[in-house]
């Protein structure tokens, strides 16, 4: 007998995610398509994975492998604890907890997901990358919960819970584009040896189909969070690391930045849907930008693209830095700074992306950053029109309140 699909009562986020790690045939339009997870022993059906789905809310948060036994799953369940919030780090614990005396057993669901449907062969990949048998590697999979399309992550595992890799899963082209991107920096900031920082290489990039695959190292065992209220010891990490890599001057006419956000604006602006509204109020503010521009050249180099406490760490005395998602080869190097203190306001003391601006703006007026802020708001505000388009509702809210906030202060 076949399980209800992950919807029911799994919630939209696990059916999203099991359907981008585990795809059926392609929807006429070329949307993500219904996935198919079968119950045990259903009609004597290969099963190329099976999973403890762990439950919070009635909603599956976590699928865990089946073939991890209690020790490994409560070690698979503490990865990164140390990074999170105190409520996420309780929760976590809790639950690592719990798998260790073996008490979800009897309430989790068993998943096993029909051997037609491993089309991503996650496993096997990351397996040839590491050289490993794949029989001795397991996943676990975190369901997010987020505005937008299915971002899955996945812990690639030993028999021992032993984190060996990282991967992040994505279906469609923006999910391309970003991943694409993240590979990209990430290789550039790790093939240079900086004894201050640490950056989780890539080992596997592939785009099967419509999907794609990130692989990187996973985190150190031992990593531990920054200290959010004083951003110098990240900045010195920051300095290190952009000034071993190339760097050079452009003003905006020439920069491969500004370029690059006239082109995702535009592509916004030419699409479909409500974002397309917001695209071109972008494209007309770029060109205001660019007929303002004073033609002064602005040091560029490497840049993380979201360097903020949440995504940084220390080891050994080294600053670890993941998740380049945003990351670029070159643009304006003040742009990280900017981030940190943006970043701070809206997911620290919850500040709506206008009143964070405004904020930013006042910081940079009394420390002579005024430039500097603009051309990072003007990021993000491309940035939050790009995640619109995609389907983020808080990123159309927060692109429409950065669009107010640029023409408002200009006209000062």
């Amino acid at each position: 007998m076949t399980a209800p699909p992950p919807g029911a009562g799994g919630g939209a986020a696990w059916a999203g995610t099991a359907g981008t790690l585990w795809p059926g045939d392609p929807r006429p339009d070329g949307g993500v398509p219904a996935p198919e997870l079968l119950g045990p022993g259903t009609d004597g059906a290969p099963a190329a994975e099976r999973y403890v789905l762990v439950r919070l809310g009635g909603q599956v948060r976590f699928a865990v492998s089946a073939g991890l036994g209690p020790r490994a799953r409560s070690r698979v369940l503490r990865y990164g604890n140390g990074l999170r919030t105190r409520r996420r780090r309780v929760v976590r614990s809790g639950l690592a907890a719990l798998f260790l005396l073996g008490l979800p057993r009897g309430r989790g669901t068993l998943a096993a997901v029909d051997d037609s449907r491993d089309r991503l062969g996650l496993r096997s990949r990351v397996a040839a990358v590491l050289d490993r048998d794949p029989a001795d590697l397991h996943l676990a999979v975190a369901v997010l919960d987020r505005d937008g399309g299915p971002r899955p992550t996945v812990l690639v595992t030993d028999g021992h819970g032993a984190p060996c890799a990282f991967l992040k899963v994505g279906w469609g082209e923006h999910r391309r584009t970003t991943l694409q991107r993240e590979h990209t920096a990430t290789t550039r900031a790790a093939a240079v040896a900086v004894p201050a920082v640490l950056v989780p290489r890539p080992l596997l990039w592939a785009t099967p189909g419509s999907s794609s695959v990130l692989a990187t190292a996973p985190l150190p065992d031992d990593v531990r969070p920054v200290a959010t209220d004083d951003p110098e010891a990240t900045f010195r990490g920051l300095d290190a690391l952009v000034d071993a890599h190339p760097t050079s001057t452009h003003p905006l006419a020439t920069s491969p930045w500004f370029a690059r956000l006239r082109r995702d604006a535009a592509a916004v602006a030419d699409g479909a849907g409500p974002a397309a509204g917001l695209g071109r109020r972008c494209v007309a503010l770029l060109e205001r930008v660019a007929r303002d521009d004073d033609g002064v050249g602005l040091p560029h180099g490497l840049r993380h693209g979201d360097w903020s406490a949440w995504n940084l760490g220390w080891s050994q005395g080294r600053l670890v830095i993941w998740d380049w998602e945003y990351g670029e080869e070159c643009a304006p190097r003040e742009l990280d700074r900017q981030n940190w203190h943006y970043a701070w306001a809206t997911s620290v003391t919850g500040s709506g992306a206008g009143e964070a601006g405004r904020a930013l703006l006042a910081r940079a007026a009394r420390t002579d950053e005024e430039g500097s802020a603009r051309r990072y708001l003007l990021d993000m505000t491309v940035r939050r029109t790009v995640l619109a388009a995609a389907g983020e509702h808080d990123s159309a809210r927060a692109a429409g309140e950065l669009l107010e906030l640029l023409a408002d202060s200009r006209a000062e």
